[in-house]
């Protein structure tokens, strides 16, 4: 086996763990716990649409290819987008039978999985630099016990462990990036290298012409 199929075969393990662990969290919600699953179908749903607006509204502004007609519907599809699912949110969470503890519940349950997976992929995927296998094996473990804690202790502290989640998500979202890049001895203090970013986290093996583009980027380095 070559080190390319090693490297895929780590990186499939721990999507496979954290693919058990989702279905493990979203079955005991159903069981125990109807109400927030049922929500969850919708507060996860409209959360993408909320993104999704975003994204096409940034294609106003960044997308050059588009031509004005098409920069015009892009962001007013965007923004109604936005209004709709913000304002649909809104009304969901302040509803008088819904606690506020669910909004920890919402935003812990991703972190959680994505703070495992950080330290996951820092303990068992060895083609990625030494220093942010550990960086990333220290935040994540810190972010699921963090992670395990808010949502233990959801009814006390609400604003202090939104703080501690969104803090958490944004050092994972950095150190992953960092971690990602390193597998190919890309850097983060080149922007034009985190469009690369998502085409890393996406697919465990790249076609030719993404291989040949991260040359290039390596190169202007």
């Amino acid at each position: 086996m070559n080190v390319r199929s090693l490297m895929n075969r780590q990186k499939v393990i721990v999507d496979d763990i954290i693919s058990v662990m989702l279905i493990l969290i979203v079955g005991y919600q159903i069981i125990f716990n109807q109400l927030f699953a049922i929500m969850s179908l919708a507060v996860y749903s409209f959360f993408c649409l909320l993104l999704y607006g975003l994204y096409r509204s940034s294609r106003c502004f960044f997308d050059r290819r588009l031509s004005i007609i098409l920069k015009i519907l892009n962001l007013i599809f965007g923004i109604a987008c936005i209004i709709l699912t913000s304002y649909t949110l809104y009304i969901m969470f302040t509803r008088p039978n819904i606690p506020g503890s669910f909004g920890i519940y919402f935003l812990g349950f991703p972190i959680f999985l994505i703070g495992l997976a950080g330290l996951l992929k820092g303990l068992i995927v060895d083609v990625f630099s030494p220093l942010f296998r550990f960086l990333n094996v220290i935040i994540g473990a810190t972010t699921v016990l963090l992670t395990v804690i808010s949502v233990y202790f959801a009814d006390i502290g609400y604003w202090f462990h939104i703080f501690t989640l969104l803090t958490n998500l944004t050092l994972n979202g950095v150190l992953r990036a960092a971690l990602y890049l390193s597998e190919y001895g890309l850097s983060l203090y080149s922007f034009k290298n985190l469009k690369l970013v998502w085409f890393l986290m996406d697919s465990p093996s790249l076609p030719q012409q993404m291989e040949n583009l991260i040359e290039s980027h390596r190169t202007i380095k």
